[in-house]
């Protein structure tokens, strides 16, 4: 079976463009997690696309070298696949953009609907959508609209931001003010910050059914005004794991379209647990899930897809394993 794999910051996606050291750690952890899963099962011929002014992967696979807008070639690559796997940011319209390609010219792609993800692109759009089916979410609104309450500060970020770049922590009243008095984007969203504890969970989904991979725990760096993910615990929080299979399920029902691997951040607040955002994609967790739970997560992702039917997950001997950012 002839797999294609596509790691949008690493694989050329940027060409042209700066590269974030940042978003290149994070792309290289997920891409190279599915590269070694792929890698165990028999009879996979493996491609993937590689962006020029990095190394290039030491593994006997085919790899074509990106130095121009990829765009073009995209459709050349996925004719050659019988599969093919997307890890891309929502930034900018990315994910949406390049799963579309992905439908329109591949075989079996492993992703959600681009209409899902439309939704869960924006953390705004989200928001709404959830919380006018009666999901808990974090009060969240357009920055420049009426400064929202808060007993303690307030969160910008861009509404469709991805790993914490360009989070902000605000502290003071009158500086919010200034910032929306700047104009400095109009794509930034502003919540309340809310003392709690950061969660997230990692979700197999199909045909509008889900089983849950991964009850984790955030490790967050608070610096100045900064916010950033600096470590996960994959199933560190499997104490909440029924309350998580149920939330999942109220979003899948809500949100149509999700498939294959999801991630949902929270917030767990007296013992409540609210959704910040949605992630229609591969999240770093991903790195850690196979080792917890003892089997291949990507081989279950791929049965999924070809049975079209979700295996049965087994937490019971989930064991915590810690990925640093």
């Amino acid at each position: 079976m002839r797999h294609f794999l596509f790691e949008f910051i690493t694989g050329g996606g940027l060409s042209g463009q700066p590269l974030s050291d940042a978003l290149i750690g994070e792309g290289e952890i997920m891409l190279q997690t599915l590269l070694n899963e792929l890698s165990e099962l028999e009879m996979s011929e493996i491609s993937l696309s590689r962006d020029s002014r990095l190394d290039l992967i030491d593994r006997e696979v085919k790899q074509y070298v990106i130095a121009e807008a990829i765009e073009e070639k995209l459709p050349e690559f996925l004719k050659k696949s019988d599969v093919s796997w997307l890890i891309a940011p929502e930034t900018d319209n990315c994910l949406i953009r390049s799963a579309e390609l992905f439908i329109k010219h591949g075989n079996i792609f492993i992703g959600s609907s681009p209409e899902a993800i439309k939704i869960a692109t924006s953390k705004y759009l989200t928001n709404k959508k959830l919380a006018e089916a009666g999901i808990k979410v974090v009060a969240t609104q357009w920055l420049n609209e009426a400064i929202l309450e808060s007993e303690k500060a307030w969160v910008v970020k861009p509404d469709d931001g991805v790993g914490g770049e360009g989070t902000r922590l605000i502290n003071n009243k009158n500086d919010l003010s200034k910032l929306i008095n700047e104009k400095v984007s109009e794509n930034l969203i502003v919540q309340p910050y809310i003392e709690g504890k950061h969660m997230s969970m990692s979700l197999l989904v199909f045909n509008d059914d889900v089983q849950i991979l991964a009850c984790n725990k955030q490790y967050i760096d608070e610096k100045n005004d900064s916010i950033k993910l600096v470590a996960i615990g994959v199933n560190e929080c499997l104490s909440f794991k029924d309350e998580m299979l149920k939330l999942a399920k109220d979003i899948v029902s809500i949100i149509s379209g999700f498939a294959g691997y999801i991630g949902v951040d929270l917030m767990q607040v007296n013992n409540k647990l609210y959704v910040l955002e949605i992630n229609p994609r591969f999240t770093t967790a991903y790195a850690g899930i196979s080792e917890s739970i003892k089997c291949n997560v990507t081989a279950k992702i791929l049965e999924t897809f070809l049975n079209k039917k979700l295996p049965n997950i087994d937490l019971d001997s989930a064991k915590p394993v810690r990925i640093n950012v």
